[in-house]
């Protein structure tokens, strides 16, 4: 269920770029994109791989502010800027999409000028945010969980880029389903939800695994 790295997009699949960044975390947020029939996830590390995709993401970093200083090195910003597609972060990708982070905490940077495509400041705090959310969004359940130090809000009446700082949101099927509808329409396409179950695709795999630990490991050893 993983997103595959340095291959061109899938024809006649919604094309998803999520930038790799160097630090990159929590990427278990894109295994419920992958898993649908239709969409391809890549990863990219260059502006140049972006090609035309359907939707740009910005993942979770273990390093905000140093991950943000290597994407506009590698030119990510202008890509961003210039792009006519949404672009989503996700926590520390959302964070960089705002005006600016306050970090004394991560980096010791104090204020950092962020990508400026959001409304939205971030200021990291010592003690972070660790909590399970439940909430609504396109008229469909979400869940999942977050975990950042300080405040975070935004606004874009374009929703030409959309932040969140909550993990798993997509692991809920009706708004996965939802939202990649929407990113297909905006693009001229037709996406057609194939009532893919996360959660029993995610049971599979922990199955398999179970298999194969069972078929090439002597536990009886182990557990001697």
């Amino acid at each position: 269920m993983r997103p595959t790295a340095e291959r061109g997009a899938v024809a006649d699949a919604l094309d998803i770029a999520v930038v790799r960044l160097p630090r990159i975390s929590n990427f278990t947020d894109l295994d419920a994109l992958a898993i649908e029939p239709g969409v391809s996830v890549r990863l990219v590390d260059h502006p140049a791989a972006l090609g035309d995709p359907d939707l740009v993401v910005l993942p979770g970093s273990k390093a905000t502010v140093a991950d943000l200083d290597w994407l506009r090195g590698r030119g990510f910003d202008r890509a961003i800027a210039r792009t006519d597609v949404i672009v989503l972060g996700i926590c520390a990708g959302y964070q960089m999409l705002g005006q600016r982070i306050c970090d004394d905490v991560e980096s010791g940077r104090g204020t950092v000028e962020g990508l400026g495509v959001l409304d939205a400041e971030t200021a990291f705090a010592a003690e972070k945010v660790t909590r399970q959310r439940r909430g609504v969004a396109m008229g469909q359940r979400v869940s999942g969980y977050e975990i950042h130090p300080g405040d975070d809000g935004a606004v874009d009446s374009s929703a030409g880029a959309l932040g969140t700082a909550l993990h798993g949101l997509f692991e809920e099927d009706a708004f996965r389903a939802a939202f990649l509808i929407e990113v297909a329409r905006r693009r001229g396409k037709t996406f057609v939800p194939a009532g893919v179950s996360f959660s029993a695709a995610r049971e599979a795999q922990f199955d398999r695994l179970a298999d194969l630990v069972d078929a090439h490991l002597d536990l009886q050893a182990v557990l001697a």
